[in-house]
């Protein structure tokens, strides 16, 4: 905690408003009732004009990389509360003017704190409040003029669109955006995939896989000048996990593994997100890249699963449990619970071996499921 000399001096600057616990703290050192030192907005009128820049801003943006760190790791579930309350705070000092930043700047980082705290929340299986939050957000950004953020907080509303399976709502959200032909490449392949992932719910297979084709098309390229920083996290493994689950929403699961697969051993090859140095060829451990991985895997044991192929779940069921030990994506619990029950519950001669039903067992306790009577 900063020292109450400091504390004061922020205060005569304008710079900060104590709480009401620290106010009895202020009239002891200055000898000066709570009523002269914060009686109301004359005081605050009084104190001097401060031309200083703040480093407010810059403390957003490092929590911002704080929490991308921690999803990209532990999961969004876990945080989705401490990111809706960083982006509240920056919200408050926006509405305040309680900063002495430039306002642009703020607004621009306080935007990005509202789509990491949608997407925290999204991953939580809490998407009336994503929603609501990508809307705040929204507007921010709109306000600070930054158009790359707007359109990834319009990518994020298609996605909770093809969440809850509105499919219309979503495509037409993807395609009014790809219209004007005017997007970043790798802005475009994403708006192309919340449209293949739409038209697949919808039913209409070629005009999805056609959509994909050219998604896959637009990430073949180098990184452009033009694409936004944040799509650092759009690449061949992204790409290979939509296209499994379009297939798995097609009813085509043999064709839908092998994507599933690749997108979760290309995650685990990829470097934990680090926003200090770009992106290099070191193999990262599970543990640092765990949240996608862990998405993918449940995704492709939930395949096998509806499959009944047994032996090869329970291979993937093991690297499952590991992961369920240090990640939370109720998002993806959703799925592994279905797949959990129907290793448990299923029986005959060809249910699953005892090696199998307690792995399933052994997740079901780490989360807390009543699996057997529920």
């Amino acid at each position: 905690m900063a020292s109450l000399e400091g504390m004061i001096k922020q205060w005569e600057a304008g710079r900060y408003t104590p709480g009401r616990r620290y106010r009895p703290l202020y009239v002891k050192v200055t000898g000066k009732s709570e009523a002269e030192l914060f009686g109301g907005e004359q005081r605050r009128a009084l104190l001097p004009v401060v031309t200083e820049q703040s480093d407010y801003a810059a403390t957003v943006r490092d929590t911002n990389e704080h929490l991308i760190v921690l999803d990209s790791r532990y999961g969004g579930t876990a945080i989705a509360d401490v990111a809706v309350q960083a982006f509240t705070a920056a919200r408050h000092a926006l509405g305040t003017g309680q900063h002495d930043g430039d306002e642009h700047d703020l607004q621009a980082a306080a935007g990005e704190t509202g789509e990491i705290a949608a997407w925290c929340l999204y991953d939580g299986d809490r998407l009336t409040e994503s929603r609501s939050v990508t809307h705040e957000s929204m507007l921010i950004s709109r306000l600070a003029g930054d158009r790359g953020m707007e359109l990834f907080q319009l990518s994020h509303l298609a996605l909770i669109d093809v969440q809850e399976r509105n499919s219309r709502e979503a495509l037409q959200i993807a395609e009014h955006t790809i219209e004007p032909g005017n997007l970043a490449p790798r802005v475009e392949a994403l708006f192309k995939i919340r449209a293949a992932r739409a038209l697949a719910q919808a039913g209409h297979k070629e005009r999805a896989l056609a959509a994909l084709d050219r998604a896959s098309g637009a990430l073949q390229e180098s990184l452009h000048p033009r694409d936004p920083y944040w799509t650092w996290w759009l690449d061949a493994s992204e790409l290979a996990w939509h296209r499994g689950i379009l297939h798995m929403e097609l009813g085509e699961l043999e064709t839908a593994m092998p994507f599933l697969d690749r997108a979760a051993q290309g995650r685990l090859m990829r470097d934990p997100y680090d926003p200090s140095r770009p992106a290099g060829a070191v193999v990262a451990r599970g543990q640092e890249w765990g949240r996608a991985a862990y998405n993918d895997l449940v995704h492709l044991m939930l395949a096998l699963t509806m499959a009944s192929a047994w032996r090869e779940t329970e291979a993937i069921t093991a690297t499952v449990a590991d992961f369920t030990r240090e990640v939370t994506s109720a998002r993806t619990e959703v799925m592994l619970r279905w797949a959990v029950n129907a290793i448990v519950r299923t029986s005959g001669p060809d249910r699953p071996s005892s090696t199998l039903e307690g792995l399933a067992e052994q997740i079901a306790g780490t989360r807390g499921w009543d699996v057997r009577s529920s």
